[in-house]
C-alpha cells in the first residue's frame, strides 16, 4: 500500500512547499497527497502554489476559504476589467477596485493582492479559475475525514454524499465547511478523525490543546471535543500558522506521524525564507 500524505495552509510559502513535495516523493514516489486547502495568500508565491498542485498528477487538492475568496474576487475582475496587463495597469487597477468592490477588498486585505496580482500578469485565465471552482470540498479515507475548516460533522456528511453523487452543494453548508470555527469545541463522528486546517493551533482555546499557548504553534494538535461527549470522534488540526511561524507539517495518513519542517531564515514581515531544516516528527 502506497503512502498518504495529507498537509495544509502553506499560503504561499514555497520553500516550505517544496520541501514537503521532495519529503513525499523521498518517502514514497507513488504516495497519493492531499492538500487541505489555502495554497495562496499571505506569502508571495500563492499562485504559482495552486497551479503546481493543480497539475501535480498525484494530488488531491481540496478548497480553502482563500481559493473561495480568490474566486469570487476573480470573477468579478473578469468581468470589470477591460484594461492591460503591464505591472502598473494592474498595480492601479487593484488599488482602486478595493475602495468599490468588497469582493476584491475582501481578498485584498486577507493577504490575496499577490495572488490576483500575479493571475491577473499571467493572463487572468478563465481556465484556471474554473478548476480552482471545481474544487473538491472534502475526502475521507478510511477512519479519517478530510477538510478545510473541520465545521459540523453532519454538514460534512452530507457534502461528502452530494459530492460522491454530483450534486450541487448549498452554499451555507459550503460556509460552513470552509469559514466555520464554531465547531471546533464539538467532537467528531464517532470512532473517526476530522483532519483540518483554518485556524492556527495557536489560535485553539487552551482547553482543546491543553498546552501552553506559547508553544502551541509548534506542532499539530489532536484533541477530542469538550462540549458534546456523544461525538467522541477525534479532531486533528494540521495548521500551523506558516506565513507566520515559517514552520509546517505533513502527515503521514498511514503512520500517522506529523514531520515537522522549519525555515531558520524565516522573516515574518516579508513572508520568505530560503533554508527550510526538518524539525521534530509528531506521532499523532
Amino acid at each position: 500500500m502506497h503512502d498518504i500524505f495529507f498537509f495544509t495552509d502553506i499560503h504561499g510559502m514555497y520553500d516550505l512547499y517544496r520541501a514537503i513535495m521532495e519529503y513525499c516523493n523521498e518517502q514514497d514516489p507513488e504516495a497519493m497527497i492531499i492538500f487541505g486547502g489555502d495554497a495562496c495568500d499571505r506569502g508571495p508565491d500563492g499562485y504559482r502554489i495552486m497551479k503546481e498542485l493543480l497539475d501535480h498528477p498525484k494530488v488531491i487538492y481540496l478548497m480553502g476559504n482563500h481559493e473561495d475568496m480568490f474566486v469570487h474576487a476573480a470573477c468579478f475582475i473578469m468581468q470589470d476589467y477591460h484594461g492591460s496587463l503591464d505591472n502598473e495597469s494592474i498595480f492601479q487597477y487593484l488599488l482602486k477596485a478595493t475602495e468599490y468592490s468588497t469582493l476584491i477588498a475582501h481578498c485584498v486585505y486577507n493577504g490575496g493582492y499577490r495572488t490576483l496580482y500575479d493571475w491577473m500578469q499571467d493572463g487572468m485565465s478563465r481556465e484556471f479559475v474554473n478548476r480552482i471552482i471545481n474544487l473538491p470540498l472534502t475526502i475521507s479515507y478510511e477512519g479519517l475525514d478530510f477538510c478545510h475548516a473541520g465545521g459540523d460533522p453532519k454538514v460534512f456528511k452530507k457534502i461528502s454524499e452530494e459530492e460522491y453523487h454530483s450534486y450541487e452543494v448549498d452554499k451555507d453548508d459550503k460556509e460552513m465547511i470552509l469559514w466555520d470555527r464554531n465547531w471546533l469545541g464539538f467532537g467528531w463522528i464517532p470512532d473517526r478523525t476530522c483532519v483540518f486546517g483554518h485556524t492556527p493551533v495557536v489560535h485553539l482555546p487552551a482547553k482543546y490543546y491543553g498546552q501552553d499557548k506559547s508553544t502551541a504553534n509548534a506542532h499539530p494538535c489532536k484533541y477530542i471535543g469538550q462540549i458534546d461527549p456523544r461525538l467522541n470522534g477525534y479532531r486533528l488540526n494540521m495548521d500551523t500558522a506558516a506565513a507566520f511561524s515559517g514552520k509546517a507539517y505533513v502527515l503521514n495518513c498511514l503512520t500517522m506521524k506529523a514531520q515537522g519542517f522549519y525555515d531558520e531564515e524565516f522573516n515574518d514581515d516579508l513572508k520568505v525564507g530560503h533554508n527550510v531544516k526538518k524539525i521534530d516528527c509528531v506521532q499523532m
